[in-house]
């Protein structure tokens, strides 16, 4: 146990990463990063053999999953399947055969909902924002989530999105890891209480967006 935890502190960002829990344990004070990147095409993607990307941006395409899959997706999109696509949202998934891989969801500009933190994001029209990225058991460990963002990524410059933004706990070392090799890069923080009460969002003022209670 003691050595996973200095294999922790010594990995990329664990040191960061205890600095926020520790201000988490004593202040009971939460920080979530704002990440983005540039929407652009996904040139040289190559998937692994048999598996296969799907973007879902309609409820008519969401009846080409089986019933099985379909309610797989659901268990973790956070809300209502038919609901996002019908705000104009779109479900991004890998399957292999009806497997499910790994899957995200896509909420479209000029708002979207964040969950934890219960607030409202306000960003330009042309954003996207990325959220309850998931990878299921069977497939952990293969790359199976920065294929998935990458190919969403494509689907989306292919339809009017210029800047892609999703948020990270700070503690969450693993995500980002994986967001910052993939390059995204970090535009703001915001810092809650533990029971989701906003305290501040330094840094978002500045890339265009704007933070409001969920009501």
């Amino acid at each position: 146990m003691l050595k996973e935890r200095m294999d922790f502190l010594r990995g990329p960002g664990g040191l960061r990463a205890a600095c926020y829990f520790g201000l988490k344990l004593i202040t009971r004070i939460e920080a979530f990063r704002i990440v983005w990147t540039s929407a652009r095409p996904s040139t040289g993607l190559t998937l692994p053999a048999g598996w296969r990307y799907l973007s879902v941006h309609s409820p008519q395409a969401l009846l080409s999953l089986s019933v099985d899959t379909a309610e797989l997706v659901a268990q973790q999109c956070g809300a209502s399947p038919n609901q996002l696509l019908e705000r104009g949202g779109s479900l991004h998934l890998l399957l292999s055969g009806d497997s499910l891989i790994a899957q995200l969801r896509i909420d479209c500009g000029p708002n979207c909902r964040i969950d934890s933190p219960s607030l409202e994001l306000q960003m330009a029209p042309s954003d996207a924002f990325l959220s309850y990225l998931y990878t299921w058991p069977d497939y952990r460990r293969q790359g199976a989530a920065g294929y998935l963002i990458a190919a969403a990524i494509g689907d989306l410059s292919r339809r009017s999105t210029r800047r892609v933004l999703a948020h990270i706990r700070a503690t969450n070392v693993p995500s980002l890891a994986a967001f910052e090799h993939a390059g995204w890069r970090t535009c703001g923080m915001i810092f809650c209480t533990l029971r989701g009460r906003l305290l501040m969002a330094p840094g978002l003022a500045n890339a265009g967006l704007r933070l409001l209670l969920n009501r």
